[in-house]
C-alpha cells in the first residue's frame, strides 16, 4: 500500500514539473479571457469521466468480493464434508477422506492461486478434488442412518463442485480491455487539460494539477490491483483453506 501511495506521489510530481515546463515555456496565464469556455469544457469531461471511473471500480471491486465470497465458502465446504464424513462412524473411511482434502487444501495453498493470476486453470488441483469423489464413491452402507448420511454428502459435493467453478471462472474474468483502455485515455485527457488550463497563481496550478494526478493515478493502480485479485497489494490469499485444515486438525480429531 505504501508503495502506491509513493508511486502516485512520484507520478504527481512529475505531472506537476510537466505543468510548471508548459506554464513557462507558452504562457498559459495569457489566455485567461479563454478560461471560462474550456472550465465548461473541463467540468463537463470530468463529470463523464467520474461516472465512468465510479463504475469502472464499481465493477472491480464486485468482482474482487465475489472471488473472496467464493474462496472462503469454498474452504468451508472441505471443512462441512469432513463433518459428514465422521456421521458414517468408520474410521478407514474419515482417514481417507481426511488424507484427500488434505492433499487438495494443501495444493491450493501451496500454488497461492499463481495459475489463476495468469489467466490459466489449475489442471493438477482439479485431478486432486476429483480424488475426494473418488473416496465417496468407494463408500459401503449397509442401513438407512448411513444411506441418508451418504445423499446429504453426495449433494453436498455437488454444490461444492459447482462452488469451485464459479469460483474459477470468477477469477479468471477480467475488465474488458477496451473499457480499461477507454478509461486511460480520459485520464490522460483530463490531466492534460489541467496541465494546459491558465491559472493566474501559479500555486493554486500546481496544487490543483498535483491533487487532480494523484487521484487519477491512485484510481489506476486501484483497478489494476483489484482486476487481478491474486496480485498485487489487495490480493487474495488462500488462507481459508489454511483455516480449514486447522479446524479439521484441531477440533475434529
Amino acid at each position: 500500500m505504501n508503495t502506491v501511495i509513493l508511486k502516485s506521489f512520484f507520478i504527481s510530481l512529475v505531472v506537476v514539473a510537466v505543468s510548471y515546463f508548459f506554464r513557462q515555456i507558452f504562457h498559459t496565464e495569457l489566455y485567461l479571457s479563454d478560461v471560462g469556455g474550456l472550465s465548461t469544457f473541463i467540468g463537463a469531461f470530468a463529470t463523464l469521466f467520474g461516472l465512468l471511473s465510479a463504475f469502472v471500480v464499481f465493477e472491480v471491486w464486485g468482482q474482487y468480493n465475489k472471488t473472496t465470497l467464493y474462496v472462503d465458502k469454498e474452504a468451508a465446504g472441505l471443512e462441512r464434508l469432513y463433518r459428514l464424513t465422521l456421521y458414517f462412524r468408520d474410521d478407514k473411511l474419515t482417514e481417507k477422506m481426511g488424507q484427500a482434502i488434505a492433499k487438495y487444501a494443501n495444493m491450493v495453498i501451496a500454488g497461492k492461486f499463481q495459475k489463476l493470476s495468469e489467466g490459466k486453470r489449475n489442471t493438477e488441483n482439479g485431478l486432486s478434488f476429483r480424488e475426494i469423489s473418488n473416496v465417496i464413491r468407494e463408500i459401503k452402507f449397509d442401513d438407512n442412518h448411513d444411506e441418508i448420511i451418504f445423499d446429504h454428502m453426495v449433494s453436498h459435493y455437488g454444490d461444492m463442485s459447482d462452488l469451485r467453478t464459479e469460483r474459477i471462472n470468477q477469477s479468471l474474468a477480467r475488465l474488458p480491455k477496451l473499457l480499461k483502455m477507454f478509461l486511460y485515455i480520459a485520464s490522460f485527457f483530463v490531466i492534460f487539460c489541467l496541465v494546459i488550463m491558465p491559472f493566474s497563481n501559479m500555486y493554486y496550478s500546481m496544487f490543483a494539477v498535483f491533487a487532480m494526478t494523484f487521484v487519477i493515478v491512485m484510481i489506476y493502480f486501484l483497478i489494476e490491483d483489484l482486476d487481478n485479485p491474486f496480485v498485487g497489494n489487495w490480493n487474495i490469499t488462500p488462507e481459508p483453506f489454511e483455516r480449514a485444515l486447522k479446524h479439521i486438525e484441531e477440533d475434529y480429531k
